[in-house]
């Protein structure tokens, strides 16, 4: 969902005036609901993004990610409507996506940390960062599946344990079968980086 989109729809609040009909429409996916959500908590959406010193685009895409985590919970019976405001509730998701969103760019660093070192340290190149990650995308595909997939999901595009499972983004059904298939990944990973650099004479 675009941001432009909650600005393009005619007052998408007027039919949920309140917490109790908002809940409704977001269990059912009304799409007005959603962008009722939406557009009432994009204002300190992006006040959190620039307190957490993200970049302003950072902001669309932890609003939509916050929203589908709620309306996921709201689907699982995870969130239960006790007349509180949901916004309050949402915010507290966007806060956790925005905080988890500055971790995957630590955690980024260490993953490459991981890897042996596969360009030269002395190189000047300013290509250097744009190599690294052609590198790393390559290695990554000879990983196979569904290593890639889990590697992908934490280390580049930042996603929780909790999320992937509550997302159903892998077959994983547990955090700790997760976290064990993925530390198996990454030694495999590293076990292919190390060949390859043998292969390359690096």
């Amino acid at each position: 969902m675009e941001l432009s989109d909650l600005f393009s729809a005619s007052n998408p609040c007027k039919r949920f005036d309140d917490n109790k009909s908002l809940f409704e429409g977001l269990a059912n996916m009304n799409n007005n609901a959603i962008l009722c959500l939406q557009t009432k908590a994009l204002p300190m959406v992006k006040k959190i993004v620039a307190g957490y010193g993200l970049p302003k685009e950072k902001a669309e895409e932890i609003l939509n990610s916050a929203t589908l985590i709620f309306l996921k919970k709201i689907e699982t019976g995870n969130y239960q409507f006790q007349g509180h405001a949901l916004v309050t509730y949402f915010i507290e998701i966007t806060k956790r996506q925005a905080l988890m969103a500055t971790r995957s760019l630590k955690e980024k660093v260490l993953f490459f940390d991981q890897l042996p070192e596969t360009t030269d340290p002395d190189s000047e190149s300013i290509n250097k960062g744009q190599e690294a990650a052609e590198e790393v995308n390559f290695l990554l595909s000879k990983i196979g599946q569904p290593c890639e997939q889990i590697i992908r999901l934490q280390y580049i595009d930042g996603y929780s344990d909790e999320e992937v499972i509550n997302l159903k983004l892998t077959k994983y059904s547990t955090v700790n079968s997760l976290k064990m298939k993925r530390s198996d990944c990454m030694k495999k990973l590293v076990q292919i980086a190390q060949q390859w650099k043998k292969s390359k004479n690096i």
